[in-house]
């Protein structure tokens, strides 16, 4: 079984074909900064294919690049620069930081008129739209509240966007299925799980630390999301046969990259994300789709309107 449908590098090229479209239409410079904090090699390469891309759609990227040993507030005072610096459209903190930084805490110093991964966009609440906890603080408006993490339907997390993509292109129907998400962080998986149960799935979430067999079976579940950044961890005799799997994982060792699945899952299913050439193409495009919602917007106080 060597076809490969879930291919998120095609999908990618013709989003951000339409993208440069618009850009060039763009009235205004458009512009994206980009915090990355230490020297993790994943996350190296993930603002380094942020950097190639924007250069390929038009747009103005900055990067700065901050030891692990930065105090919080050389960066909240850099985030706060970037907040009125009216070059720049969106602002973009790579995750994940160094174990000393509260992830909540940078994150929630950026302008929400500039979060372009999508965290902090306000939304208006509806009549009788209980408002639930949040990673992130509310907004100090009464009138406003974000959804429970955070998040409006226009901005979402360009990662999030990109496994619904990759799920939508395999034509595997989530309603009434069992979904497990594999994942880092609660960060991750909570807003992706928000999301899943929408479409009216089963969601079961296993973080990191809660994962310490390597026999881990999940062969009864439909679809799975890994997010682990563990080579190769998951293997054929873990899923059913022609489970829907998306890899968000990924591991550099040396010049190679390696996602969370082995490549004999491929035998077992054909609707696998490729790692390279799945998630990570179709997560930059949205990013940049994201941005050029938020200069779209310009910065409008009023956040209504259709993705």
């Amino acid at each position: 079984m060597s076809k490969i449908i879930l291919n998120g590098k095609f999908e990618a090229k013709k989003i951000i074909k339409t993208l440069k479209h618009k850009n060039i239409k763009a009235k205004n410079k458009i512009s994206l900064a980009v915090v990355l904090i230490g020297n993790n090699p994943a996350s190296q390469l993930y603002v380094s294919l942020k950097e190639k891309k924007a250069a390929e759609i038009g747009v103005g990227f900055k990067k700065f690049l901050l030891p692990a040993t930065v105090s919080e507030k050389k960066v909240l005072n850099l985030i706060d620069k970037l907040n009125k610096d009216k070059k720049i459209t969106g602002i973009l903190v790579q995750l994940p930081l160094p174990k000393k930084f509260k992830t909540e805490k940078i994150i929630g110093a950026i302008d929400v008129k500039k979060d372009v991964d999508g965290f902090l966009s306000s939304s208006i609440c509806h009549p009788g739209l209980n408002c639930h906890r949040q990673f992130f603080a509310v907004s100090e408006s009464q009138e406003r509240c974000r959804n429970k993490f955070g998040m409006t339907k226009r901005i979402i997390p360009p990662t999030i966007a990109a496994i619904l993509h990759l799920i939508k292109m395999s034509g595997q129907n989530l309603k009434n299925k069992k979904v497990i998400i594999l994942a880092n962080s609660q960060e991750f998986a909570e807003p992706l799980k928000f999301l899943l149960e929408k479409k009216k799935c089963q969601v079961a979430v296993k973080l990191k630390q809660e994962i310490t067999d390597y026999k881990l079976q999940i062969t009864n579940y439909d679809f799975i999301i890994i997010a682990l950044g563990k080579k190769h961890f998951l293997k054929p005799e873990m899923i059913k046969k022609n489970a829907v799997v998306i890899d968000v994982g990924i591991s550099r060792i040396g010049k190679k990259i390696f996602g969370d699945v082995h490549p004999d899952c491929f035998k077992k299913s054909k609707y696998i994300s490729p790692v390279p050439g799945g998630v990570g193409p179709l997560t930059v495009a949205y990013l940049f789709k994201n941005l050029l919602q938020l200069n779209c917007r310009g910065n409008s106080r009023h956040f209504g309107g259709q993705a």
